[in-house]
This record gives structure tokens, C-alpha cells and sequence, in this order.
């Protein structure tokens, strides 16, 4: 009969129901009968009952007898026989912990095994015939893991390929391809190009598969492509729009080789990207197995693909590409993110592309200089630490630095880490010791210095291109799920400017002869664009009256005695304005500022007092978050927000700060990219000898031939500022010098 049953606490606690029993441990996928419980465990299998009522188990909330933990439980249990027996001898018992509180906890303890307890007295009707294994209903799990994008799940349950029929041709010959030129003409036309690096100059395109009808394609061989480059590509640009996943490489091959593509373009990664920013994974192959349920033939084995594709592999991506775009764009203009694609991220790939062929000038040599006298610096920080520390130690490692801060010079311990429960040694416990410890602040100190020295002082110098001379980041706009742009391979976009060094490394950022660089920096972009969706008429004034925003912010929530130091309150102003709209709580500010958390939450009301118009937008946005599970731009880009209903309070919160700030920051970014592809287009027009060369957040750094220096910067400015209308100004604040740093 059924006479076994088992559940799991969590890994290695286990309720027995019967005494008639297997257990089976999940962490050997061992059964144990009754004879090998007693063992593991320390009791008999009835007996387990009891032991986890005494012992609790505080992940599933069982809270047991208090003092009396899963060793001390077993051995009462064994002296006693059974938990009964032991309330019923409670005062016999000789340890005085144990004693007292099974006589204070008889409630608790008899509530904690009713919760252990399975009850199988319910009336559940059995049918084993419903028991019997079969196979799953395999289209509503699609929809199911589709739904809670379970890609991983998905992709089990989704074999390769599909059970249409595909019509995939390889094309040797430009006359086989001329064929197809009627047909071309006009068409959406999807390509996949696999382009592969080459040491010698650059990427190469290796082969190519289109599209024009959804479970066709073709591929073109690489003999073909490289021989017949020009004509492959001039027939294929007869077709009436462009579709790829990930458009910016293959504009930037064809940039390099002078190929004009069709002036309608489109690519279903940044489609998949505007549809779910928060994602990390837009590859053709999650893109399709999440929006097609269609998996790939490869995906187990990506190196099939990437080392020799095939003409049946170029060609079915293309296909696939095409129905990933017709399956996309009707959610996209759901949405409203038809402009956001249309205006903003497509052409901005152009502009991208330029900037990344552009790249910038480095001065290496002025590197080098500085890698030798930080370098220096490094070494007599090193040398002070090991004196305060009594003796030499690796201060890299977090374990050997946790051992003498703490253990040795017995520091205050301001953290430890939650999972292994080790001394925290990261910078919010360094920067607290700082304040009274020398040997904190010099570590610190160290630190920033070695990171410097590693990330930009010695690797600048080494990416710098050869062919070139200049070092060529990659712009990438599918990573932030605000909107921003980030840069890669190097990051550009990180260089520290509080400390002395890091705005020092901007002076390796030189123009060449006849050139000069030019910045464009947007003042107070995130503050003014809060004062626009807010509507708060009091922070709007002070942008309308030319105020100083921090300074007035000051005033309103501190009040006259802000003229006793005039400047710390406009530091502490600052702080709360940038706080707020990162929805920074009494907790984080009362850090921030390193006060009482009292104290923090009074300037905070007193803010939202002052400015009861950002109080009531950001009640309105958290709403508008929590009632469809996103927040917009003004420009219509989305950012959903799943964690704001998040059980956990660390998610949720993060969630609502992220509510918060995405509509600011994600407006900003918009503003700034529908200014450099304005800025684009009138270089282009004239032409100019300047160009854009980098974008830092709310900044723009452009090469600027000296005799166009006046005529590029007020076209700059002028783009800027005009790029939307608030109903504050916007204001662009511009620099000149020889180098980034000198502009600045």
C-alpha cells in the first residue's frame, strides 16, 4: 500500500510522517530506509517530528522552543521519547536554558509542530490513474514559461527546427543573385551577416543570409562576397528597407568600404531591447526562442556557428530575423515605442558608427608619465599602510586586509558579509573607519590609485590602434535599462572627476594640430527635467528666474540660517535634490550626508513640504508602477518596473527608486541622443571637418577644426537646448582647450 510520505524542510531537514518510511536525500539522491534514519539524523524516524517542533527552522517561520537549538532537541528528544513525554517532565530537565523555556513556550511549541505536521486527514480524492507519468501538454508550458520568461525552461521544452518546411539556397554566382533583383526590389529584405574579426584590418564579412518570405532565404557564399563586394551589395540595396538583429556592425563594414545601405532601416535587437530594457540577453537565439518559441539547431553548440557557418545556418537566421521583426513591431507600437525606434535608436546607430570610426586621441606618452608617479604614490601608500599595520600583507586580498584591520589592530567591525558572515572590507565600511583611522583612509587612498593606474594609465596606451593612432571605444545602447548609452572596450564613461587624478587623466585627451576639443555639458539636465513632469511650481520658478537650484533648495527647506555657512547647505542641497529623484530613503540620505536618521527624514519632509509637486508626482509615478508595472518617458520609452511587487523588501525598494528615477534619467537620455543626431546630420550637411567624438551622461566631446571652432559651437548649443521644449529652459554650459581636460 501507500503507506510513505515525505516533504522537504529545505537541504538536510526532513518531516517523517509515518513510521513506516524512505527518505530521500536530495543532496545524494540516496533512499534511506528506517534502519539508516536513526544514524543520520540521531533519532527514530517518528521521533523527527518532535525534534524539529523543539528545534524550529527559521526560513519556513516554524519558531520551536527558543535556546533550544536541532543538537539539543535531538538529545531531549532520545532521553524522553517523544515530545509529549518531555512537556509532561519539563521541570525534571537539568539544563536550565532548556528547562525554562519549555515551561514559557508550551503554546509556541505545540504551534511549531502543527506546522511541521502534514495533515492527512483532508479529504483529497486519489485517482492514481491521474498519477500516471505522460507526456506534458507541451503548447501550454510554451505559453506558461513564455509568460514568467522561464527561457531556460523554454528552451527544454522547444525542439530544433520546426515542422514547417524552409526553403534555404546558397547563391555561388552574381548572376544567380541578379535573378532575384526583381523580386529584392522594394521588399523588407532581412540580412544576417557574420562578420568575424581579422587581425589584419578589422572585421570581415565571412558570409551573408536574406530573406523576403517567412520560411525562406538565401545565403551568399564569401568567395561571392569578396569578389563581387560592391555589385552583391548595390543589388540588395534595391530593397525598400533594411531588417538585421544588431544593425550597427554591419554599417560600420560598410561605412569602411563606402556601400550606401537603403534609407529605411530597422533591427529587431533594439526592438527586443525597447520592449524589455531590464533584460540582459538580446541574442537572435533568446530573442526568437522567447518571441517565435523557435530554437536554433546550434544553440547547445554555439561554436558550430561561429567557426563555420553554413549557408543553411546564414540563410535560416535571416528568415528569422524577418518574422522576429513582423512579430515585434505590433508590440512595439502597443506600447508606443514606434518613435522611440524610429526617431531616436536607428538613427542613432549612424551617428555611433561615425564616432566609433572617429575615435579619440591619446597622448600615451603623458600616460606613461603619470603611470610612473602614481606608480610612486602607490608604492609610499603601501609602505605607510605596513607601518601602521606592524608588518607587510597583501592588501588586494580582502581576507588578509579583513585579518589586520580587524583582528590584529582590533578596528571597530562596522559589517560583515550576509552569506559567509567574513569582515566586510568594501568602501562604505573603509570610508566609516576613515574618519577615526588613518589606515582606512590610506587604503582607500591606495585603492583609487591602483584601479587608475591599472584601468586608464597603463591600458589607454595599450588599445590604442595602430593604423589609427587613436583609441575607438564601442557605444553601446542595449545594456542600461534607463535609456543611457554606455561605452565599452574601454569605458570611457567612468573616469572619476572628484579626485585630482582622474580629471588629470582627461589632459591625455588631445586634439591633433589645427584642432581643438570642444565640450557641451546640459546644466542641471535631471533636475530640470523633474521641475517639467513634476509641474511643481516652486522648482520651476527658481529654473525660470535663473536661479541656483541648489542654493534656492537650500533656502526653502533650510531656511535663514543657511547664510551662516552658505555653502554647506547648498553641498547638503545637492544632496537631497540628486537624493530624491533617486529616490533616496531617510536611511541612505542619513549616510550620504553622515547624520542621524531623524535628521534626514526632517530635511526630506521639509523638501516635499516646500516642493509638494514632486511629492505628488512621485506618489503618482509609484501608482502608475505599481498599476501596470512600468514607468515612461516623456518620449514614450518604457522601463518595467517587476521587482516593485516584489515580497522582498530589498527588491521592492529597489524597484520604487527605480520607478522613480527611470522617467528622469531615461528622459535625459533621449534628449541627449535626439541632440547628437541633430548634431550629426548638420555636420554632415555643410560638411565640417569637426565630429562627435564621445558622450558622457548629460555631456558631449566633439574634435572641432579650429577655423569652424565658432560656428561649431553655437550650432552645438543651439542643438542642445532646442532638442525639446520644457517648461524650464534648457541651459548647455561649453569649453575649449587643447584637450578634455583643459575644456572642461
Amino acid at each position: 500500500g501507500l503507506d510513505v510520505v515525505v516533504v522537504t524542510i529545505d537541504k538536510d531537514m526532513f518531516q517523517l510522517v509515518s513510521e513506516r518510511v524512505s527518505i530521500l536525500d536530495p543532496r545524494d539522491m540516496k533512499l534511506l530506509g528506517p534502519s539508516e534514519v536513526g544514524g543520520k539524523f540521531g533519532v527514530e524516524p517518528h521521533q523527527i517530528v518532535d525534534v524539529l517542533s523543539l528545534a524550529g527552522d527559521s526560513s519556513d517561520n516554524i519558531p520551536g522552543a527558543p535556546g533550544i537549538g536541532s543538537k539539543g532537541a535531538q538529545k531531549l528528544i532520545q532521553q524522553y521519547g517523544s515530545l509529549d513525554e518531555l512537556l509532561r517532565h519539563r521541570s525534571e530537565v537539568t539544563h536550565k536554558t532548556y528547562r525554562t523555556s519549555l515551561q514559557e513556550n508550551e503554546d509556541q511549541i505545540l504551534q511549531s509542530r502543527d506546522l511541521v505536521t502534514i495533515h492527512r486527514d483532508l479529504p483529497i480524492p486519489l485517482d492514481l490513474e491521474e498519477l500516471r507519468l505522460s507526456e506534458p501538454d507541451r503548447e501550454a508550458a510554451r505559453e506558461l514559461f513564455t509568460k514568467l520568461n522561464f527561457l531556460s525552461l523554454l528552451d527544454e521544452f522547444i525542439p530544433a527546427g520546426t515542422g514547417r518546411e524552409a526553403a534555404y539556397n546558397r547563391l555561388e554566382s552574381l548572376d544567380a543573385l541578379r535573378s532575384l533583383q526583381e523580386q529584392i526590389k522594394g521588399e523588407k529584405l532581412s540580412l544576417f551577416p557574420f562578420l568575424e574579426e581579422s587581425s589584419k584590418d578589422g572585421r570581415q564579412l565571412s558570409g551573408l543570409g536574406f530573406s523576403m518570405s517567412e520560411w525562406t532565404g538565401w545565403s551568399v557564399s564569401s568567395r561571392l562576397l569578396t569578389s563581387h563586394t560592391g555589385s552583391v551589395f548595390e543589388i540588395l540595396a534595391a530593397a525598400g528597407e533594411w531588417i538585421a538583429h544588431d544593425l550597427k556592425p554591419l554599417l560600420a563594414w560598410l561605412r569602411d568600404r563606402e556601400i550606401q545601405p537603403p534609407s529605411h532601416l530597422s533591427d529587431t535587437m533594439l526592438m527586443a531591447y525597447l520592449l524589455s530594457p531590464h533584460r540582459k540577453d538580446f541574442s537572435l537565439e533568446k530573442s526568437c526562442l522567447e518571441h517565435l518559441h523557435y530554437r536554433f539547431s546550434d544553440t547547445e553548440d554555439q561554436k558550430s556557428l561561429f567557426s563555420a557557418p553554413n549557408g543553411e545556418e546564414l540563410a535560416e537566421r535571416a528568415d528569422l530575423t524577418r518574422q522576429l521583426a513582423f512579430q515585434l513591431i505590433p508590440d512595439l507600437l502597443t506600447h508606443g515605442l514606434g518613435t522611440v525606434l524610429e526617431k531616436i535608436e536607428i538613427p542613432l546607430i549612424e551617428v555611433l558608427v561615425s564616432m566609433e570610426k572617429r575615435g579619440v586621441m591619446i597622448d600615451a606618452e603623458l600616460l606613461s608619465g603619470m603611470s610612473v608617479q602614481t606608480g610612486e604614490e602607490i608604492d609610499r601608500s603601501s609602505s605607510r599602510i605596513y607601518d601602521l599595520a606592524g608588518a607587510e600583507f597583501n592588501i588586494n586580498s580582502p581576507r588578509q586586509l579583513a585579518s589586520v584591520l580587524f583582528e590584529k589592530l582590533e578596528l571597530p567591525v562596522v559589517k560583515r558579509t550576509r552569506k559567509a558572515g567574513h569582515y566586510a572590507t568594501g568602501a562604505e565600511v573603509l570610508e566609516k573607519l576613515a574618519q577615526d583611522h588613518e589606515i582606512a583612509a590610506l587604503i582607500l587612498q591606495y585603492r583609487e590609485l591602483a584601479k587608475l593606474k591599472n584601468t586608464y594609465l597603463d591600458a589607454l596606451p595599450q588599445l590604442i590602434d595602430r593604423h589609427t593612432g587613436r583609441v575607438h571605444t564601442s557605444f553601446n545602447q542595449m545594456v542600461a535599462a534607463t535609456g543611457r548609452l554606455s561605452s565599452s572596450n574601454p569605458n570611457l564613461q567612468n573616469i572619476p572627476v572628484r579626485t585630482e587624478l582622474g580629471r588629470a587623466i582627461r589632459k591625455a585627451f588631445i586634439a591633433p594640430p589645427g584642432f581643438s576639443i570642444l565640450t557641451a555639458d546640459y546644466s542641471q539636465l535631471e533636475l530640470r527635467i523633474m521641475a517639467h513632469l513634476s509641474g511643481d511650481t516652486t522648482l520651476r520658478q527658481a529654473f525660470l528666474e535663473g536661479e541656483d537650484i541648489h542654493s534656492q533648495t537650500a533656502l526653502d527647506v533650510f531656511g535663514p540660517e543657511v547664510e551662516n555657512d552658505p555653502q554647506s547647505y547648498r553641498r547638503k542641497a545637492k544632496v537631497i535634490n540628486f537624493g530624491i529623484m533617486y529616490g533616496q530613503s531617510a536611511f541612505g540620505l542619513a549616510n550620504t550626508l553622515k547624520i542621524e536618521r531623524r535628521e534626514a527624514q526632517q530635511f526630506i519632509d521639509q523638501y516635499f513640504a516646500r516642493y509638494e509637486g514632486v511629492r505628488n508626482w512621485i506618489e503618482n509615478t509609484l501608482s502608475q508602477a505599481r498599476d501596470s508595472g512600468l514607468v515612461t518617458t516623456l518620449f514614450g520609452r518604457i522601463r518595467p518596473i517587476p521587482e516593485i511587487h516584489s515580497r522582498n523588501w530589498n527588491l521592492r525598494h529597489f524597484g520604487e527608486r527605480a520607478a522613480i528615477n527611470a522617467p528622469i534619467q531615461g528622459t535625459g537620455a533621449d534628449l541627449i541622443k535626439m541632440a547628437m543626431i541633430d548634431i550629426h546630420v548638420q555636420l554632415r550637411r555643410r560638411p565640417f571637418s569637426s565630429s562627435l567624438i564621445l558622450q558622457v551622461h548629460d555631456e558631449l566631446v566633439l574634435e572641432v577644426a579650429n577655423s569652424e571652432l565658432e560656428e561649431v559651437t553655437e550650432l552645438v548649443k543651439q542643438a542642445m537646448e532646442s532638442a525639446t521644449v520644457l517648461d524650464v529652459p534648457l541651459e548647455v554650459e561649453t569649453g575649449v582647450g587643447e584637450s578634455w581636460y583643459e575644456a572642461k
